[in-house]
This record gives C-alpha cells, sequence and structure tokens, in this order.
C-alpha cells in the first residue's frame, strides 16, 4: 500500500483597482485600495490509487457552471478528473465580483480577472500535486466562539439581520493536520469555521479576505512551516461579531488563527496509510409552483416600471451628466427584472423542468469526511450532517462547488427575514420549498456514505 503523498500551492489573486466588490449590493463605486491580499490555496492527495485536488479561493462563491469552468482548468493543468476536484470559496464580502457567480459578459475588466483568476487556481493544483510528498494525517478540533447566530426577531415578529445570541452555531475549528513523514513540522493544516466573511460591511472599500486572510497568517505564523487552507463552514445565518471595523477582523482572525494552531499541535495520533476517496452525489430542489404566462408577464412590466423609475430618478438627480445603470439600480432591483425576463422567456418556451441541479461532494482522507454542500447553507443543516456522517470526524462546509442562494432550515422559513425573502436559492425567481434542507442533508450524507464505504 502506497502512503498517502500531499502537495499544497498557493498565488495571490488580489484584483486591480475599480472592480466592483462582491457581496453587498448597497455598494456600487469600485474598490479603491488593498487592506490585505486575496490568495487561492490548492491541497493536492494521492494515496496511490486514487488522486483528489481541493481548491480554495478568497472570493465569494461561483455558481455551478462557474465551479465547472474552474475544475475543467485545473484537470487540464494537473491531469486530474475534474469530478475529483472540489473548489471552495471562503465567502469573504471583501473581494471583487467574477464571472464566476451569477454575472456574466457585461464588463471587460472583470472578465479579464475573472480568465487570471481560474487560471491561477489552476495552476496552484498543478504546482501542489509537483510539490507532493509523503505525509502522515490527523485531524483536531478547538472551541472557537467569534460569532453569534444573526437572525434576529423583534418583539413584533418580524425577522431582521442582527444578534440572536440564543441562535444556533458551530463555536469550533476542525482542523487537518498534514505531516512530511519522518518530520513532526506541518506541511499544510486546513481549518473550518462557520461564520459569514462579513465582518466589514458594505461600507468598505478595501479589497480584504475578512478575519479568514488574519486566521491564516496567524496560523502561519504559529506553524511556520504550514501552509494554511480555509473552508467555510455551513454559515447561512451566522455572523462574526462585533462588526464594522477591520480591527474586528484582527481579533477575530487572531483567536480563529490560534484556536486553529492550537488544536493542530495538540493533534497526538497522525496515521501514514489514509486512503482517498471522492464521492458525488446530484440531487435537484424543487421550487415553488410557476405562475401562469400572463402572470409571469405581469411581474415583468411591474419589474421593468420600476427599473425605468429608478433610472429616471437618478437621471433627474444627477442633471446632465450621465447615469451608470449599475450603481443607479439596486442590485436586487436588476436580479428581480432579470428573474422576471428569465420566467417570461421560460414559460414561453416550455421550460421542462424549473428544479434547480445541484452537487454534494465528499472528499475523505482516512477517517476524515469534508463534505460540501452549495450555497450558503443554514447552520443546523451542517451540524445534522456532522452527526449523521459515517465518518468518526466530518466536516461539513458551504460554498463548495457552486452556490444556488440561501438554503433555509424548513422551521425558519415561515418565519421570513433576508435570507427567506430576499436570498433564498432560487429559479426563474421562484425560490426553493421548504423541505429543500432534508434533501440537501440527504445529498450530502450520500456522498459521505458513499465515500466512506471506498476507504473501508
Amino acid at each position: 500500500m502506497s502512503p498517502l503523498r500531499v502537495g499544497v500551492a498557493k498565488a495571490n489573486i488580489t484584483p486591480p483597482l475599480g472592480m466592483l466588490m462582491s457581496g453587498y449590493g448597497s455598494r456600487t463605486d469600485g474598490a479603491i485600495g488593498v487592506h490585505d491580499e486575496l490568495y487561492t490555496v490548492a491541497l493536492y492527495l494521492d494515496d496511490g490509487d486514487t488522486t483528489a485536488g481541493l481548491i480554495t479561493a478568497d472570493i465569494i462563491d461561483t455558481d455551478s457552471d462557474g465551479a465547472a469552468r474552474v475544475r475543467a482548468a485545473a484537470a487540464a493543468a494537473s491531469g486530474m478528473p475534474a469530478e475529483q476536484i472540489m473548489v471552495a470559496c471562503s465567502h469573504t464580502h471583501g473581494g471583487p465580483q467574477t464571472d464566476l457567480w451569477w454575472t456574466h459578459g457585461e464588463d471587460p475588466l472583470r472578465a479579464a480577472y475573472t480568465t487570471v483568476l481560474v487560471a491561477k487556481m489552476a495552476q496552484a493544483l498543478a504546482e501542489a500535486k509537483r510539490r507532493a510528498v509523503p505525509v502522515q494525517v490527523g485531524h483536531g478540533r478547538q472551541d472557537c466562539a467569534i460569532a453569534l447566530n444573526r437572525r434576529e426577531r423583534r418583539a413584533d415578529g418580524v425577522v431582521i439581520l442582527g444578534v440572536n445570541p440564543t441562535g444556533p452555531i458551530l463555536p469550533f475549528t476542525d482542523v487537518i493536520r498534514f505531516d512530511p513523514v519522518g518530520s513532526t513540522e506541518p506541511l499544510a493544516v486546513l481549518f473550518s469555521y462557520a461564520a459569514h466573511g462579513t465582518t466589514l460591511t458594505g461600507e468598505n472599500l478595501l479589497y480584504t479576505a475578512d478575519y479568514i486572510g488574519v486566521a491564516k497568517r496567524t496560523l502561519e505564523q504559529v506553524v511556520p512551516t504550514a501552509t494554511a487552507l480555509f473552508v467555510a463552514g455551513t454559515s447561512a445565518d451566522v455572523n462574526p461579531y462585533p462588526r464594522g471595523e477591520f480591527r474586528h477582523a484582527e481579533t477575530h482572525g487572531r483567536q480563529l488563527g490560534c484556536a486553529a494552531a492550537q488544536a493542530a499541535l495538540a493533534v497526538e495520533r497522525l496515521a501514514d496509510d489514509a486512503r482517498i476517496a471522492v464521492a458525488r452525489r446530484e440531487f435537484a430542489l424543487e421550487v415553488e409552483a410557476a405562475p401562469t404566462l400572463d402572470e409571469a408577464r405581469a411581474q415583468l412590466a411591474e419589474a421593468r416600471a420600476a427599473v425605468e423609475a429608478a433610472l429616471a430618478s437618478a437621471r433627474a438627480a444627477a442633471g446632465d451628466a450621465p447615469v451608470d445603470e449599475r450603481k443607479a439600480v439596486d442590485w436586487f432591483l436588476q436580479r428581480r427584472l432579470r428573474n422576471a425576463e428569465a420566467l417570461v422567456d421560460a414559460l414561453t418556451r416550455g421550460e421542462p423542468s424549473f428544479t434547480i441541479p445541484l452537487e454534494a461532494q465528499a472528499l475523505a482522507i482516512g477517517d476524515v469526511a469534508i463534505v460540501g454542500l452549495p450555497g450558503e447553507i443554514f447552520v443546523e443543516i451542517g451540524r445534522a450532517v456532522m452527526e449523521r456522517s459515517p465518518f468518526p470526524k466530518t466536516v461539513a462546509i458551504s460554498h463548495a462547488n457552486g452556490s444556488a442562494g440561501y438554503i433555509p432550515t424548513a422551521d425558519q422559513v415561515p418565519l421570513g427575514g433576508y435570507e427567506i425573502e430576499r436570498a433564498r436559492a432560487q429559479r426563474f425567481g421562484l425560490p426553493i420549498l421548504p423541505e429543500s434542507d432534508q434533501v440537501a442533508i440527504a445529498a450530502a450524507l450520500a456522498a459521505a456514505e458513499e465515500a466512506w464505504r471506498e476507504v473501508h
């Protein structure tokens, strides 16, 4: 039996200034500076029979097509099968908009940057493969509480984006440590945490990896031989707290980085015979029933009128100056119009399926599994996957291999709020059904169970 071989490599993916930033629809001006650099970090694994790749990046997300684009480029660069590669985004709200996520063909600078970004992500995996050495692997966990649930319910019953001290969180970091055989100095440390990359708010116009970048740098300072990789836990309803300033991101990142370093250094048993398995499970989320074509056309007319009203107001305010439509029209209003247009088109041509096709993926490393789901996943969905997985150590992550939007737990849907009313996963503007949480959990567990069978 061949020893497990692992390689790690990273590349700077900080964009040029001036690009529109992702994560907050209220931001209409481009980035004016760089607070801290953004990176892609790739991990290559090979047990002699199976190869796997994990590509992480300090960007907000990809959609399914964007993830497929990265996987295809990485497969070509590394010689690995695309389906053996997982693409996991940190979900920082301090990065650029890219053409990997819901925005295509409108901005030449964004398109050019995206091409470079994909190439760097692919090349990082190829370089990680080139650097692979025999390793031992171990798992650790350490308490870390830098976040709170954000679904605050006011006295009148309305749910807002706020602070819910009694709401669910996952107050710990999981780590996977890789040491070269014959050494006690880690080569790489992969760690996760379940909190949005939103310490900085929409007022920030500086590129930043948020607390995540600080945590990676802190871990590498404490464990200087290691390259740090971050994967985002299921955190759709969780924010770091407190928020608003870079000093908060520094504090959160140092706490998390130290916790991850402590967990890594406390690992007592490292296995040198870990087997690798990658399993995928395709699934589909059902959406609410579509309206009639006449009703959809009426909705489209209302959306167009709302956009025109916003433009008219902006033109009036600007006088004779030209108006940038991207800045004049609220992002959610733009999306409402795109969705209304897509729905009319789908109904007109007789679209046969309104479901959302997605993929769950499990990457097993011995008795540890990273189980990825696409989108913004509520924390209790991740907890269910970790508790019911056949692996004794499971790391459930979000923003893996694409995003359809928010996937909430069914019990939260009747309560409403931003995640339900404005950002729930949808197709043609039709939101997913409340029971979608169980569909996602079942797919994640099916992938984990298949991976378990392959490594045992």
